[in-house]
């Protein structure tokens, strides 16, 4: 094959294609062939490292002065900041560099330390809106003495939150509270990453809701063992040691149970309705606003301990940590206080038959409300009397009996299946 020069009309040549393939012959000698903007197959090869044994021709060099040797030596540069670099693009704007290979040259030089802190390089801004600077920050470490780290994209991200995420920060890094559009901080991004450094104490930066680099912390995991800054809170009162609760963080020596936001949800309902609540816990009186007791958010998850006797503990509207366990289904095996009632006098027994959650062997069908409607009643209304059950002659105060209810339900239903 004799036609290495054919190229597309950017210049890219059958050359410069078989040597990103590695399927020059041996012998091939066309190295120089180039594109327009001085981009040789060689400097392909050396990218793709097909380069053959012998090869000589390294000082072989594009117009910004990158020789094949520059380019063998730096691939993994310029691979992470490019893997796919093909010359001939057309001239960005925002004056974005004239090729994808001048850009890679730019990112590559930054890298090295070959452009100074405060060339207008940085801030050039290729495809997507990013600048030099956040390419540099997310492939490598920035040059020691680079200081513009509040250069932002066109989302408000600035080159300190992306070198944070990328773990790319110097040591010594003081710039925590460099923010981004929505008063998230550097410290937020490079605690959301774990990556904040040992020794770290400006826990209580916070974005527009006040929402902590500790709570950030806290919810991945980065937080250190010594912490105890537990009452750092946002502007609704959630504390570090809700979300802690939440993610299931809190240290088993954590004693500040009652703190709570402002609706008055304790660090203790977090941890009940997560099921982390330690054995020993006690405060289960502890309520929200309207009386929600830690012990009822324990029932309705069913995290309840073996043993728990306050079922009687009621809300504002006097529901029941019974009532409220029968509702969904995690009352204990064994229960008997089926006659604990709630402030219009329904008892446990009336919820739990309503679910279909009494026991084999329940006896207790006369309880009854204050008008008289009892738990046969109920279990009539749903269906969910047993086979063997005989006393259809229960009756409420207007004389309602519980035969009178199942004969209706059992109309209604054959009415219905005649209508479909």
């Amino acid at each position: 094959f004799a036609r290495w020069e054919m190229a597309t009309p950017e210049g890219w040549t059958v050359a410069h294609e078989a040597a990103r393939a590695g399927t020059l012959p041996g012998g091939f000698d066309l190295w120089e062939l180039a594109t327009p903007e001085g981009w040789a197959a060689a400097h392909e090869a050396a990218l793709a490292g097909t380069l053959p044994d012998g090869f000589g021709s390294w000082e072989l060099a594009t117009p910004e002065g990158w020789t094949v040797a520059d380019v063998a030596r730096n691939r993994a540069n310029f691979r992470r900041s490019r893997p796919a670099c093909r010359p001939g693009g057309r001239a960005g704007r925002s004056g974005a560099p004239s090729s994808a290979c001048a850009w890679q040259d730019i990112i590559v030089a930054a890298l090295e330390g070959r452009i100074t802190t405060d060339s207008p390089e940085w801030v050039l801004t290729g495809a997507g809106g990013t600048t030099v600077a956040h390419s540099v920050a997310r492939t490598g470490p920035l040059p020691r003495e680079f200081d513009r780290w509040e250069i932002a994209d066109a989302g408000g991200i600035t080159v300190a939150h992306e070198a944070a995420k990328s773990g790319n920060l110097p040591e010594g890094f003081d710039r925590w509270d460099i923010s981004d559009g929505h008063g998230r901080t550097a410290a937020h991004v490079a605690a959301m990453y774990g990556r904040l450094p040992e020794g770290f104490e400006r826990w209580e930066l916070a974005d527009e809701r006040g929402f902590s680099v500790a709570h950030e912390a806290v919810k991945a995991g980065s937080l250190p063992r010594d912490f105890s800054l537990w009452r750092l809170a946002d502007r609704a009162g959630w504390t570090v040691a809700h979300e802690a609760a939440t993610a299931g963080r809190l240290p088993r020596d954590f004693r500040l149970w009652q703190l709570a936001d402002q609706t008055g949800w304790t660090v203790a309902h977090e941890a009940a309705g997560t099921g982390r609540l330690p054995r020993d816990f006690r405060l289960w009186q502890l309520a929200d606003q309207v009386g929600w007791t830690v012990a009822h958010e324990a029932a309705r998850t069913g995290c309840l301990p073996w043993g728990f006797r306050r079922w009687e503990l009621a809300s504002a509207d006097g529901w029941t940590v019974a009532h409220e366990a029968a509702k969904t289904g995690h009352l204990p095996r064994g229960f008997g206080r089926w006659e604990i009632r709630n402030a219009r006098g329904v008892t446990v027994a009336h919820v739990a038959v309503r679910k279909g959650r009494l026991p084999q062997g329940f006896n207790g069908w006369e309880l009854a409300t204050p008008a008289g409607w009892s738990v046969a009643h109920e279990a009539a209304e749903h269906r969910r009397l047993p086979k063997n059950f005989s006393s259809w002659d229960i009756a409420r105060r207007d004389g309602l009996t519980v035969g009178v209810v199942a004969a209706r339900v059992k109309s209604r239903l054959q009415a219905c299946q005649a209508r479909t």
